[in-house]
């Protein structure tokens, strides 16, 4: 056999080896094929991505998400950093079709030679098809259907795609998905700021997270971030000034703790946020969907409300001698991890609202999410007390009562519905002042007085005014409702305050803004809902009565201990056997109201009111709300309104003779209209101060 002849059977031979092969490669290809997604779910596909909750000031309040992951586009990336991936995972990137022929045949060379696996030979393309739709494990077939995958994913997207989606999909430890995320875990900032420094630094840590984490092994992370420079240098990315000055640029990592700003705060709102999300949205776009929340939270004011709430408590339990208090309580129970709905020490409830718009604010719903994921603040029903008392006068304000109309604060027997017995209110003191103006009975908070006066309007009025003002949950129109026996929560109570402090215009508390998807779609906005549900003088007289409370009534530990001095207007609340304590007060533009009380319906301690336990909180937080925000001016008088001198004694128009005035408000045409009768030269002879006199003389011989 002659040379050509070997020549030309060696050749039939390798075109029979490279035929058998390319049958047996079309054969593995499409048998491995099956297994693989269609082009069309290739192109759908989105991996799961962090859910962001945002605070009204634009902060990060939390993040839901199986995997920590924040998208962002390929143009947000600077150059540096797409050259420092590429220089370290394929730096022929963008001259191969998903596979490099080259690097496979160097890879195997190193294997052969170090007789073990010792260098990857994976693209950025089959490494995105491995993290899209393989796992890990290192095996025969699975490489193949990666190879496979790569290349539809180079048919499917152009390579500015795949890198794009690459980067995004990464894992860099720590829970930690995409470059997005990593920047801001490890950095603090955008993927669009990050230098050089930080751009190898990440580039080095995919490899092996755990190993070249700068928060595992700052060591090991800082070397492999030089080798990744000398790459990008050596390959065109760093001239040698670049490189040099990335060389020596100082790289600060983060702790974790720092990446969230606001972690640990507003839990019970967070709650509410997560369920609702869940129960309209579903689990998927929650914890997967890459959403933005834009909530009403916010977190300056929430800070300062968990703090008043937490020291103010504390301070509670201690003055009154109250046990178990929180801090025995944990003592005690350091090892249990049981989550409660009833706790057995003293508990609050926070809502801060804009009167004007219904937005929440702030909101706490207990003392310790971690103890009990109860929310007080909209889930306690619980009766108000004296809280409910503004909805009697309003009603009477309405049916044309004024603030110097007479009430009658004397004792009354009354067969209520709901007592199996006759019931018999009393006031606070066990004393009666008989006849007193409209505004003494609601400042003095007069039970007898108000009992009566709901008497004479009906208690189906007064439940009527209730619900127009903002109150949801039942109201029986029972006597019993002028002292606060219906259950309520602490949102509707600050609600139907906001109508006041908002001129009868009554809003929708809400607390997610606007939701937006992972390609900044609005899904959902929300905007104020008003709707005008009372007389804007009716609302403006009711706050002018509200603002004795606080100047001369039940509430007037604001002014005398807390040293509030711009215009506040209030109710505080007691129940029976002292189990729930309220105060619901307003300034020009904040609504804000306090529970405080047991979640076992147990007594608080004998004297424990309003004024004493949920005045503290309230003052304490709003004082230093105003701090921060500018002080709050007085409350607009709107149009309608007339303000005339009377004589505290007769209720009629002052004159200079009288002893006690005030200055009172009226609806323009309910003002009285006559000068007082009682003081001063030229009393007529039938006033009432005449005859009064005539019957003393009678009585008085003349010597």
């Amino acid at each position: 056999m002659d040379f050509k002849e070997i020549i030309r059977k060696g050749i039939l031979v390798g075109l029979i080896l490279f035929g058998v092969s390319a049958v047996i490669a079309v054969i593995l290809a499409f048998q491995f094929s099956k297994d693989l997604p269609p082009i069309s779910v290739i192109e759908e596909y989105r991996p799961p991505a962090t859910t962001q909750v945002i605070a009204r000031d634009g902060s990060i309040l939390a993040r839901f998400y199986v995997e920590r992951r924040e998208p962002v586009p390929l143009t947000r990336v600077p150059e540096v950093v797409r050259a420092a991936f590429i220089s370290n995972e394929d730096k022929r990137f963008y001259r191969h079709h998903g596979i490099d022929p080259l690097r496979i045949l160097k890879a195997l060379m190193v294997d052969i030679i170090h007789m073990r696996r010792a260098q990857g030979a994976s693209t950025i393309t089959q490494q995105l098809a491995r993290n899209m739709f393989l796992t890990l494990e290192k095996r025969f077939d699975r490489k193949i259907k990666e190879m496979l995958l790569a290349f539809r994913l180079e048919r499917v997207f152009s390579k500015d795609e795949i890198l794009e989606r690459y980067l995004n999909q990464i894992y860099f430890g720590h829970g930690v998905y995409g470059i997005q995320a990593a920047s801001h875990f490890f950095f603090g900032k955008d993927v669009s700021e990050l230098n050089a420094a930080e751009a190898a630094m990440l580039a080095g840590i995919p490899k092996n997270p755990r190993l070249y984490s700068p928060l595992r092994n700052p060591e090991a992370a800082r070397r492999r971030q030089r080798l990744i420079l000398r790459l990008m240098h050596k390959n065109g990315y760093l001239d040698d000034q670049a490189y040099k000055e990335a060389l020596e640029t100082p790289v600060t990592v983060l702790q974790p703790h720092e990446w969230e700003p606001t972690q640990g705060i507003a839990p019970y709102f967070l709650d509410m946020v997560r369920g609702y999300l869940l129960k309209k949205y579903g689990e998927q776009f929650l914890y997967k969907g890459g959403a933005q929340i834009y909530t009403t939270l916010d977190p300056d004011l929430q800070r300062i409300a968990e703090q008043v709430v937490d020291s103010v408590l504390t301070a509670l339990e201690d003055r009154w001698g109250l046990h178990p208090s929180y801090q025995e309580v944990k003592e005690q129970e350091v090892q249990d991890t049981v989550e409660r709905r009833t706790t057995p020490y003293l508990q609050a409830a926070l809502v801060a609202l804009d009167p004007q718009t219904g937005e929440i604010l702030a909101l706490v719903g207990g003392r310790d999410y971690r103890d009990s994921k109860f929310n007080r603040a909209v889930q306690a029903h619980r009766q108000p007390g004296s809280a409910f008392k503004p909805f009697v006068y309003t009603a009477a304000l309405e049916s044309g009562y004024t603030p110097i109309s007479t009430v009658f604060d004397i004792p009354v027997a009354l067969r209520d519905p709901n007592q199996e017995r006759s019931w018999f209110p009393e006031n606070f003191d066990h004393q009666y002042l008989g006849p007193i103006p409209l505004r003494k009975a609601l400042a003095l908070s007069r039970n007898l007085a108000t009992v009566n006066l709901a008497l004479e309007i009906g208690p189906r009025l007064i439940a009527e005014y209730a619900h127009r003002l903002g109150i949801t949950s039942p109201v029986p129109p029972y006597p019993s409702i002028a002292l606060g026996s219906p259950s309520v929560t602490l949102l509707e109570m600050v609600r139907a305050y906001a109508t006041f402090a908002n001129y009868g215009i009554r809003t929708r508390p809400y607390y997610i803004r606007k939701i937006m998807d992972l390609e900044g779609t609005t899904v959902e906005a929300n905007r104020p809902v008003r709707e005008r549900v009372l007389d804007d003088v009716t609302a403006y007289i009711m706050t002018n009565l509200l603002e004795s409370v606080v100047n001369e009534g039940t509430g007037r530990g604001i002014r005398a201990y807390y040293g509030i001095r711009f215009p506040v207007a209030g109710k505080t609340g007691t129940t029976n056997e002292y189990r729930d304590a309220w105060f619901i007060g307003y300034t020009s533009n904040l609504v804000v109201g306090v529970w405080v009380g047991y979640d076992s319906l147990r007594t608080i301690s004998d004297g424990a009111t309003g004024a004493r336990m949920a005045i503290p909180i309230w003052a304490t937080f709003v004082k230093e709300v105003y701090q921060k925000w500018p002080i709050p001016g007085d409350f607009r008088i709107p149009p309608g309104v007339d303000f005339e001198t009377i004589c505290v004694e007769s209720g009629l128009l002052a004159t200079p003779y009288c002893p006690k005035t005030r200055r009172e408000v009226f609806r323009e045409g309910t003002e009285p209209t006559e000068m007082c009768n009682l003081h001063g030269p030229g009393v007529p002879q039938d006033s009432l101060f005449w005859q009064e006199e005539k019957r003393f003389l009678k009585q008085t011989p003349i010597p």
